[in-house]
This record gives structure tokens, C-alpha cells and sequence, in this order.
């Protein structure tokens, strides 16, 4: 038996590898969504616009194969209208489908910011409130400022908020492909 000091399985840490080439990977993509920001964007839209044509064409086929009744197949032929024309909307109307999702990212954004103000402040006598109400904070201000540049932002904006994800998660999956190789449960 072989001693695993991080407690993964024996497979996990011998293909550390794989971890370190999907980190320089997706570190490669943030640069390169860095660079072209639009087309970034526009990859991102088309995703998610794929993403809810697929899920409404799946909800309306729902509706001949459900046996639930007829208030179940007005749900799925609802959901799957409105998934299914707001996939069509951001696949063949891409600049209006980038002002959309970022107008919704700017929304998130600031709910979030919100709701981390109010929690931390909510829990004022606890270690740590106050960095929770900063990030809220932070994130009002961002979504304040944000909005300030809108609609000349939507061009870019979420090509760059896509390059800052894989950027961060392809450095994360290198620190952690790097401690499965040393087998030092601190690299971590």
C-alpha cells in the first residue's frame, strides 16, 4: 500500500501532469481572451446562447414525453418558449444579446454586493464582518462604475470576466498540480 500524504487516490496524484497541462491550458485562453476581449465575448455569448436553445428544444420535446397532465406540459412549454427564444435572440442577435448579458452581470454583480453588505453587517460582532462588507462594498462600487460605462463596455466586458476566470482557475489547477507532484499537502 502506498502512503498518500494528501489523501487522494493513488491515480489522482501520479496524473499530476494532466492538472498542470489544463492549468497552462486555460492560462493560455485568459491571455488570449485578454488580447481579442470581443471575441471573447462573442464565444461567451454564443455559449450561453446555445446553452438555452439546447435547454429549451429539451423542455418543449418535455412536453410529449411527460405524462404529469396538463398544467406539467404548460410549465415545459412555457420554460421551453422562453429558453428557446432567448437562445435564438443571443445567437443571431449578438451585439444586442452582449448589451443583455452584460446589463444581467451588472445586475448580479451589484445584488451580490448588496446582499455581502448586508450579511456582513449582520453579523458585526463576529471575526471577519468587516471583510465581508468590504467585498460588498467593493462589488456596489463595481457594478456603480460598471454601469457607468454602459452600453460601450458590453463589447468587452464579459470577454475580459472570462479571461480573469480562466486566468485565476488555470493558476489554481497549476498550484494544485504542483503539490500533487511534490506530495506536500501545504502546496496546496
Amino acid at each position: 500500500m502506498t502512503d498518500n500524504s494528501l489523501n487522494l487516490p493513488g491515480d489522482v496524484q501520479e496524473h499530476w501532469g494532466w492538472f498542470a497541462a489544463l492549468g497552462v491550458v486555460m492560462i493560455t485562453g485568459g491571455v488570449f481572451a485578454f488580447l481579442a476581449p470581443f471575441t471573447a465575448s462573442l464565444v461567451v455569448e454564443a455559449i450561453v446562447g446555445a446553452s438555452f436553445l439546447v435547454g429549451g428544444i429539451v423542455s418543449l420535446v418535455q412536453i410529449f414525453m411527460t405524462k404529469d397532465g396538463w398544467s406539467a406540459r404548460s410549465i415545459y412549454f412555457i420554460l421551453g418558449s422562453f429558453n428557446f427564444f432567448a437562445g435564438a435572440m443571443l445567437l443571431f442577435r449578438p451585439l444586442e444579446g452582449l448589451l443583455a448579458l452584460t446589463l444581467l452581470m451588472i445586475i448580479a454583480i451589484f445584488v451580490s454586493g448588496v446582499m455581502k453588505s448586508v450579511v456582513g453587517i449582520q453579523s458585526r460582532p463576529d471575526k471577519g464582518w468587516g471583510w465581508l462588507t468590504t467585498s460588498g462594498a467593493i462589488s456596489i462600487g463595481l457594478a456603480i462604475y460598471i454601469f457607468t460605462k454602459y452600453p460601450e463596455i458590453s463589447t468587452v466586458l464579459l470577454g475580459l470576466f472570462a479571461g480573469v476566470s480562466l486566468v485565476s482557475d488555470g493558476i489554481g489547477y497549476l498550484r494544485f498540480a504542483y503539490g500533487l507532484e511534490s506530495k506536500d499537502p501545504t502546496a496546496t
